[in-house]
């Protein structure tokens, strides 16, 4: 269901829409209507102004008459009223469906929008789907080469068509076919010589294998594993093996064990023809396939005489270049690609430093780019005892990136993060403002360095977590049962350091580098659950530090925070939710606590754009979350998001014209867990919850909670009478001013008097006498309320006030500086005389 926020917005849109149309700027109103449908899809308004424009850029003519217009004269105007056409939903005859078909097709796709047009008429028209599958049926393989040839949306809408179970025989062999047949002619095509486009075959080879696995698991054999595992090849355009990485990783899924042997043969006999192609192929697929299956790979990678004569051989490689026969560099990269991929597993790491490190020193040492990148990668992963030299390496690489290099940076910046997690390189990194610019554009930049630049942030952000005196006992005799001492925590791990680094990346803008990953062409990436965790765990890191705040705020903080909460409720509200996005919505809502405990609200929401997401945010941290000891087994609440939590919303709930805050806040489930935090044994968090219940406590509504005489209210006042007793100065003075603004209300004043046992009023009386000044002038306004209401009740105060005694009082009140205090008190005495 669309949000309210959400409603409004559409409505505003289509005004301005209706207007787009009345002006004539029909492309305009399209423009707006795409904006409205991201909205709502569904919106029946939205799809009314769709139709009614499609008519209108029509001018009356049927579809099939636009789209002969659009192909006659290739006029963007015309093509787009064609698609505004086809795009309404009434359904064409047959006829017309047919003649439509034969025209696209039969253009060839060459027109800019021809795609476009025949993947519409084929998804939008049940006519075109039924036509597009009879087709299929009677010639496969010209409808595969024909809707292949248009382009990518056209063969897209093939695939849907020959998975729509609807469209073939109920029985189960024919309704398979023409899955299977698609499977085989994606496979033909990969093959095939001068193929234009290899990325879409294989992009149907990777759709079939996730939706249909079954209908084509038979078909799988080793001639396919072959020509799959081949586009994995690095001197293939990095689109194509994106998708073979894809179709490897499912067909490795589905076929299990078979699959593997199929992946152990293909390795196995390139690496045995020992000619530089064949084993570039060979190290490509390992590499690739090494995170999906380490074990297996790892086999491979371990068998006798294969690491230890890696080098020897490529070193060969090297002295045919020496007499003049060419030297394959692509070998030597494809091998360190495999180098770096093995480093996932630790007996593979030992192989490589034992029998690769010199040789990666010396590549390391080279002026090649991409040579030098993945050498020092691998030594970064194999290695801590070189953290100078391989930071200042990777360091260069990054800084002199262009906007032509590629791979060796993203290469390097992964190193980065590697090295990043070891405290001296933290230091370095940090204390370079080039190459922390660098990072902050990369993160901007490239998608695929996105992973590699939040991991960096993240480490360096990274603040220890406070060993609580029962961990540190376990540590020692952890340490004490292995015959250790307890391993002393690194100083550059400090609060302070980490502090200076957050500081540095601030002023390099990172949070506005965060913002910008997380929108524009790289949300899709940026919203992925790795990527989203580290973000949300940098900016909980970069707002630990109050100075910081104001500045994260003007950089998008707080609004992106937002955006990541509401997108992980959608996930919720769909039922879709994962243990992973429970956590980065927790996270989010943490880091949103500290950035608004010190921020003026009223610099950051307005009637237009209320506070009320803040507060749902904030609201579930209430219920302290349970977090595992250090030793992995005794449990813990982690009070800190409670805590900050609690300092946040006390700030909201302070907003006099904004009162969306409060009312949230008064809800029942809210303020049942305020009033669980009244309990808390950790004085802190109670301090925190009576500061917020005296903010809270302007509105009626709140007044009526502790006050309209339900067995609910009636304990929450005894909690808070209680709390004006405590040890904790600030949480007898929150109480007591809670107490001092609820008696402004003479129902209030009844509750109040009505507590068990007069604890109410003594509570009042005895706050008067308080060692602490401020506790005292509570008191003397709670008193001044109490016995100055009007009528029976305020005669049955000073009764009660009388009984209970005020000597405490008057002695409180001799010698007081305060003139003020002094004239409220004596005020007290003469209505109760």
């Amino acid at each position: 269901m669309t949000s309210t926020s959400g409603q409004a917005r559409i409505a505003e849109l289509l005004i301005k829409a209706d207007q787009a149309v009345i002006a004539g700027e029909n492309a305009k109103a399209a423009g707006i209507l795409r904006e409205a449908s991201q909205i709502d899809p569904q919106d029946g308004d939205v799809k009314k102004r769709w139709l009614a424009l499609a008519g209108h850029e029509a001018g009356g003519q049927s579809p099939v008459e636009a789209l002969q217009k659009y192909l006659e004269t290739g006029d963007a105007d015309r093509g787009d009223r064609a698609r505004l056409a086809l795009n309404q939903q009434r359904q064409l005859s047959t006829t017309e469906v047919t003649e439509a078909y034969e025209l696209l097709t039969g253009s060839k796709g060459a027109l800019p929008l021809v795609d476009q047009l025949t993947a519409l008429l084929i998804q939008r028209q049940s006519s075109a789907r039924r036509l597009t599958a009879s087709r299929f049926t009677s010639n496969p393989t010209e409808i595969f080469a024909q809707l292949y040839s248009i382009g990518d949306e056209s063969f897209k809408a093939l695939i849907s068509v020959v998975l729509d179970a609807s469209l073939w025989p109920a029985d189960s062999g024919r309704k398979t076919a023409p899955q299977k047949d698609v499977f085989r002619l994606s496979l033909a095509t990969l093959i095939s010589a001068n193929v234009k486009n290899p990325e879409r075959a294989m992009s149907a080879v990777t759709h079939l294998l996730a939706v249909q696995p079954e209908s084509i698991k038979g078909l799988i054999d080793q001639d396919v594993v072959d020509i799959v595992l081949s586009d994995l090849d690095i001197r293939l355009e990095a689109t194509l093996r994106r998708q073979a990485m894809l179709a490897t990783s499912r067909m490795l899924e589905v076929t299990d064990e078979r699959g593997e042997m199929f992946f152990v043969e293909f390795v196995k006999t390139k690496v045995a023809k020992d000619n530089n192609d064949d084993l570039i192929l060979a190290f490509s697929a390992a590499s690739a396939v090494f995170p999906i299956l380490p074990q297996v790979a790892a086999k491979i990678f371990l068998t006798e005489g294969f690491v230890r004569n890696l080098v020897p051989n490529l070193e060969k490689n090297s002295d045919a270049a020496a007499h003049g026969k060419r030297k394959s560099r692509t070998l030597e990269q494809a091998a360190l690609e495999l180098l770096s991929a093995a480093c996932v597993d630790k007996a593979c790491r030992d192989a490589i430093n034992k029998h690769c490190s010199p040789w990666l020193r010396g590549l390391s040492d080279e002026h090649e780019g991409v040579h030098k990148a993945l050498s020092s990668l691998i030594t970064a992963k194999i290695s801590g005892d070189s953290v100078d030299n391989v930071t200042g390496k990777l360091t260069q690489l990054v800084v002199a990136s262009g906007d032509s290099v590629q791979s060796e940076t993203e290469q390097a910046i992964e190193g980065l993060a590697y090295i990043s997690l070891q405290p001296k390189a933290k230091e370095e990194i940090a204390s370079n403002n080039a190459l922390l610019r660098s990072l902050v554009k990369a993160l901007k930049e490239r998608q695929a360095a996105l992973f590699g630049c939040l991991t960096v942030f993240a480490n360096l952000t990274a603040y220890r977590s406070a060993l609580s005196e029962e961990q540190k006992k376990l540590a020692q005799l952890k340490a004490y049962a292995n015959s250790s001492n307890v391993p002393e925590r690194d100083p550059l791990d400090a609060d302070k350091y980490v502090t200076a680094r957050c500081k540095k990346l601030l002023d390099c803008d990172v949070v506005a580098a965060l913002v910008a990953a997380c929108s524009g062409k790289q949300q899709t990436a940026a919203l992925s659950s790795a990527n989203m965790m580290l973000v949300v765990g940098v900016l909980l890191a970069l707002a630990k530090e109050q100075k910081h705040r104001a500045k994260m705020a003007q950089q998008g903080a707080v609004k992106l925070l937002l955006q990541i909460r509401d997108r992980n409720v959608a996930i919720d509200t769909a039922k879709t939710s994962t243990v992973e996005a429970s956590h980065i919505t927790h996270i989010a809502a943490h880091a949103l606590a500290r950035l608004l405990i010190s921020l003026n609200p009223a610099h950051l929401f307005s009637a237009s754009a209320p506070s009320s997401s803040a507060v749902s945010a904030l609201i579930p941290l209430l219920s302290p979350s349970t977090t595992a000891g250090a030793d992995g087994g005794n449990e813990q609440r982690d009070l800190l998001p409670t805590f900050e939590a609690l300092l946040a919303l006390t700030n909201l709930a302070s907003a006099s014209e904004d009162t969306t805050a409060r009312d949230l806040l008064l809800r029942d489930a809210p303020i049942a867990a305020i009033e669980d935090l009244l309990f808390s044994s950790n004085t802190l968090v109670q301090r925190a919850s009576a500061e917020l219940v005296c903010n809270l406590m302007v509105s009626h509504a709140c007044v009526a909670k502790f006050a309209d005489g339900s067995g609910e209210a009636k304990r929450r006042l005894i909690i808070l009478t209680a709390l004006t007793d405590v040890q904790d100065l600030a949480t007898r003075r929150a109480a007591g001013g809670a107490l001092a603004a609820l008696t402004e209300w003479d129902g209030a004043v009844t509750a109040v008097m009505d507590v068990k046992e007069g604890k109410g009023v003594k509570a009042v009386v005895r706050m008067c006498g308080d060692e602490s000044e401020e506790v005292v002038h509570r008191g003397l306004v709670c008193l001044a309320n109490i016995v100055g209401a009007p009528g029976e009740i305020g005669e049955r105060s000073v009764r009660m006030v009388k009984e209970v005694g005020v000597e405490a009082m008057e002695a409180r009140l001799v010698g007081m500086k305060d003139e003020g205090m002094r004239e409220l008190g004596e005020e007290v005495i003469r209505k109760l005389s």
